[in-house]
């Protein structure tokens, strides 16, 4: 009996993976890391390798040795840390490196301080760690990571910093050329191709890349157990009485992210949090068309559903279920 199951429509998912990478003409480098956006390390990486990836982008050295399994190019460490004395690894260099490095990389980026204010060098501090690490080294290119979140335009910033190295005499020669880049609107990566189109820009690229077709992906929860209750009846960890009908017991808790919200700092938020202190919990399921209330909060490997009337999801059913798949493991992939 399955958990919780994600039903990919291969053909749907393949053929707008397809057309995100033709139109990046072969810069594009896909991000693979953490749960694997819902699919798994090991399944995003032979994905990029049927499609010929020349680079993929991860978070951890562990990540990578997953990836290097099934894909053979080349991969990108998005944060600093450990050397991997591997020739496919290329690490990103800033300046807090040295407490992760115990010797140079032969590959690296360096990374600039971006407005997310996360790490990097300010143009001033780049030539002497480009002189650095280049004794022992290849620069690979400048990394840039972008707010999520831009107000506007963000060419304008990229302009400024790319002139302020220019001015403090550093060549595009001394980084291949090549900025690695985050987070980058279509309409400005057009707009800085043709303001410096002397620079590759390969564009690194996760959630909009595999999850973009979100039509083509369902998730789904298998029916554990169904009990009838009377009005009146207590059930679960805290004993409520949610009245007669079903109690639905459903695969998925928190250790699978079931129940679990990114933060966030708007009015919903907040209305959200009023609600949960007095036991009120938003569900994820849903059975032919209709929510299916949570009787308390998720537990770690399932979840007490309350549903009212005659009729309700065999035990072995699969039930709706929605959630953020970037924080979602999944007990299988399933392509159709």
């Amino acid at each position: 009996m399955s958990g919780l199951t994600l039903h990919v429509d291969g053909e749907r998912w393949r053929h707008h993976i397809a057309h995100f990478v033709a139109r990046h003409q072969g810069d594009l480098i896909p991000v693979i890391k953490g749960n694997g956006y819902g699919f798994g390390i090991p399944t995003l990486a032979r994905e990029a390798s049927s499609f010929e990836a020349e680079c993929v982008a991860c978070y951890s050295a562990e990540e990578a040795a997953v990836i290097r399994s099934q894909f053979q190019g080349d991969v990108l460490l998005l944060a600093p840390q450990q050397s991997l004395e591997e020739k496919w690894v290329i690490h990103t260099i800033a300046p807090n490196s040295e407490e992760f490095l115990e010797q140079k990389p032969a590959r690296f980026v360096i990374e600039m301080l971006s407005p997310v204010k996360r790490h990097g060098y300010l143009p001033t501090d780049i030539a002497h760690a480009i002189t650095k690490f280049t004794s022992t080294g290849s620069c690979e290119g400048l990394a840039i990571h972008l707010p999520i979140n831009q107000k506007s335009s963000i060419t304008t910033w990229i302009n400024n910093q790319l002139n302020e190295l220019g001015r403090l005499g550093i060549s595009p020669k001394q980084y291949q050329n090549s900025i690695w880049i985050s987070h980058i609107t279509a309409e400005d990566l057009i707009a800085l191709k043709k303001q410096w189109p002397g620079i590759r820009w390969r564009v690194r690229v996760g959630t909009d890349l595999w999850l973009g077709a979100r039509t083509s992906l369902t998730a789904n929860a298998t029916v554990v157990d169904r009990h009838r209750i009377a009005a009146g009846e207590r059930v679960g960890y805290r004993q409520s009485r949610p009245g007669a009908g079903w109690l639905i017991v459903a695969a998925g808790g928190t250790s699978q992210g079931v129940g679990l919200e990114a933060p966030a700092r708007d009015l919903k938020s907040l209305v959200k949090s009023i609600l949960r202190f007095f036991g009120w919990s938003p569900s994820p399921y849903s059975w032919n068309g209709k929510s299916l209330a949570l009787v308390e909060a998720p537990h770690m490997h399932n979840s007490l559903l309350f549903l009212k009337g005659d009729s309700a999801p065999e035990i072995g059913e699969e039930i709706g279920l929605n959630v953020r798949f970037t924080i979602t493991t999944f007990d299988e992939i399933v392509f159709e």
